[in-house]
């Protein structure tokens, strides 16, 4: 395990060789997250689940996605077992898209929306400015382009102190990579389906699903064809156990 170096003390740890930060509560999170903002350290977001976990174990390009990262949160079942069995210690799923949006919301920052159709993309700026009213939409692109010269334009002239990029993993960790050379104040913030759930096209799990971590059940309930996606938690949870055991 290491400390950054942030006022806020959080400490890293290994899950399965796997990097990820120990976000114990909401209000930790908020206050490391804050002053990374503050201090221009720019970067990109990688969520650690357990398809990252298993990935990071023999994909060169998701481990040097994460490796890369300036934060690696929990965000998933197999990061929260993945602590409590291998370090006895619990963390939360951090919901890093709406903590940033909260953050964004109460100190008026400037944010960048990028990812998500034409529809979707304006959508979510009317979702935000009834939500977050305090936000600064400085501009936004939807994820359908072919010129990266546009985007960085796009970005320069808005000036954001943040950018939102839902592009799904790894596609939007590895547009983040290429756009931080261009910006390496900048946060980037991997959000997903965020700009779809605040455009009210996508509806994220009822609460209890949330907070008992099974975000990933609902989604299965809703969506059976993601059986598929889902077998791996089965194989991540065999290798937890062994490396449990022995």
């Amino acid at each position: 395990m290491f400390k950054t170096k942030l006022l806020t003390e959080v400490e890293k740890y290994n899950l399965l060789k796997c990097p990820c930060l120990a976000i114990s509560s909401y209000s930790q999170a908020y206050e490391y997250v804050s002053e990374l903002i503050k201090s221009k350290r720019g970067g990109y977001t990688a969520a650690i689940n357990a398809l990252k976990i298993l990935q990071y174990r023999k994909d060169k390009q998701t481990k040097e996605i994460i490796d890369n990262a300036i934060l690696q949160t929990p965000d998933g079942f197999g990061a929260l077992i993945s602590f409590k069995w291998l370090h006895k210690i619990k963390v939360i799923k951090l919901d890093l898209p709406g903590l940033v949006l909260d953050i964004s919301n109460n100190t008026s920052l400037r944010v960048f929306l990028l990812g998500a159709s034409e529809e979707n993309n304006l959508a979510a700026v009317n979702g935000i400015a009834n939500l977050y009213p305090n936000i600064i939409v400085a501009g936004r692109q939807n994820g359908f382009f072919n010129n990266l010269n546009m985007v960085v334009h796009a970005i320069q002239n808005a000036k954001p102190d943040l950018v939102l990029i839902a592009m799904g993993s790894p596609k939007q960790e590895i547009l983040s990579a290429e756009l931080l050379k261009n910006f390496p104040e900048t946060l980037f913030i991997g959000c997903g389906g965020r700009l779809d759930i605040l455009a009210g096209k996508l509806k994220r799990a009822p609460n209890w699903y949330i907070k008992n971590n099974l975000e990933w059940f609902y989604r299965l309930w809703k969506q059976p064809k993601r059986i598929k996606q889902q077998i791996f938690l089965f194989k991540f949870l065999i290798i937890l156990i062994v490396k449990k055991m022995f």
